[in-house]
């Protein structure tokens, strides 16, 4: 009878587990089937997690934190916490593309932090000679990697399309420089040309031995300086502005010109947040008789369709 008594608790909890296993996969697949396509972008994500923990995890370049020249810009950024912290945060809208973006092409995670060295995180940034955008590009170069610029619209200042440009440039320098990224990376700031001469003149290819302009001397210690602090901000003392490891914007495809200010006041979206995701467009609206894209935050993603009709 005991026995007979045992069997039947085996059953019972047995017939129990399988119907909590299936509940829970019915969640979890319901949970993927309401996730947004553009979600693919970053397919597996954690939302419990920061972007900067997972950015982290992933640098692959010696920070070098030890040496003179990057503590020295490791004092600097430490010297005013509250703009470095700005910086960063300032950064939560693109931050977690961008990261997704260079490692779907294999390329150092610690490229993800190049804005913070081009542009502050700040789409709208031009330098005095006209570099514009998150990535700094200039007209010329953006025209090479195929990013528009004309009237009404600078792709420069788009950060899909200037973060894809500026990581096949990357691609093409990590390949020009053998996989020596201190090298590709001075090479962003001052061109491989000036670089390659200062190997030859030298006999060198150790970045820290070469005679590059002073920008750029202070540029790759830089990098690594925000690295380092960003990979270990309890030993620095730092706090990191708190970004969510998961997609921040959607992409919607747009057939007729469409006002920002408009789409702003259907859809409950802030200026401030329209203008953040989509600066490129120059004249506050896409241009007519095209197809254009508008990038909005993906929990308003479903409300801006329905008001645009797309």
């Amino acid at each position: 009878m005991q026995l007979v008594t045992n069997i039947t608790k085996y059953l019972i909890l047995a017939v129990l587990s399988s119907y909590l296993l299936t509940t829970w996969y019915a969640d979890e697949t319901l949970v993927m089937n309401l996730t947004p396509a553009n979600y693919s972008e970053g397919s597996v994500y954690d939302t419990e997690e920061s972007v900067w923990d997972t950015l982290s995890r992933e640098f692959s370049l010696d920070n070098r934190a030890q040496s003179a020249q990057v503590q020295a810009e490791i004092r600097k950024l430490l010297a005013d916490q509250d703009r470095f912290y700005n910086i960063l945060k300032a950064a939560s809208p693109y931050i977690y593309f961008i990261h997704k973006q260079t490692k779907a092409r294999g390329l150092p995670a610690e490229i993800a932090l190049i804005p913070i060295i081009e542009s502050e995180f700040n789409p709208n940034d031009k330098s005095k000679v006209g570099a514009t955008g998150l990535w700094q590009l200039m007209s010329q170069t953006a025209h090479e990697l195929g990013v528009k610029v004309k009237s009404g619209y600078d792709g420069r200042r788009n950060v899909i399309a200037s973060t894809r440009a500026a990581l096949a440039y990357f691609n093409d320098l990590g390949k020009y420089f053998n996989g020596n990224w201190y090298l590709a990376i001075a090479a962003y700031n001052c061109g491989q040309v000036r670089v390659k001469s200062a190997i030859r003149k030298t006999g060198t290819d150790s970045f820290w031995n070469l005679p590059l302009p002073k920008e750029t001397k202070y540029y790759v210690p830089k990098l690594l300086a925000v690295a380092a602090i960003v990979k270990n901000p309890e030993k620095y003392g730092v706090e990191l502005p708190p970004i969510s490891n998961k997609p921040y914007f959607t992409e919607l495809k747009v057939k007729e010109a469409v006002s920002l200010s408009q789409v702003s006041k259907s859809s409950g979206v802030s200026m401030e947040t329209l203008s953040k995701l989509n600066p490129d467009y120059t004249h506050g609206s896409t241009p007519k008789a095209e197809i254009n894209t508008l990038l909005v935050p993906i929990e308003k993603a479903s409300t801006v369709k329905a008001q645009l009709g797309v």
